[in-house]
């Protein structure tokens, strides 16, 4: 369909096909074909106009998670890797023990074992 990313090998045969007709009005359509599978063969898909990345002192400073402060600093992890919601938001832990125990979990554990 139209909204598809991909398509097949015949597809791109077709679209070929209509692209030789218009770039080669001149010629037939089995010279226009020719001619525009001399102009894409050995050649892979290229991307053109990518934004490249700016090395300057500016960016770098911005960019550099180590020199962050307050809540911006808690986003992220010592090698600099984002840490996602994670570091957005402050998770509440809904099991029912407190913060500084240690052994959450192992009551089942226990009571098993006395048995």
């Amino acid at each position: 369909g139209k909204s598809s990313r991909t398509i097949s090998f015949e597809q791109f045969k077709e679209a070929l096909q209509e692209l030789s007709k218009k770039r080669f009005k001149e010629k037939s359509d089995e010279e226009a074909i020719q001619e525009i599978y001399k102009l894409i063969e050995g050649k892979a898909p290229i991307i053109s106009g990518v934004t490249k990345a700016i090395s300057s002192p500016t960016v770098s400073r911005l960019t550099d998670t180590s020199k962050f402060t307050g809540s911006h600093k808690e986003r992220f992890d010592p090698s600099g890797k984002g840490k996602g919601r994670a570091g957005r938001e402050d998770l509440v832990d809904a099991s029912g023990y407190v913060s500084g125990y240690k052994h959450a979990g192992t009551y089942d554990h226990k009571v098993q074992g006395s048995k």
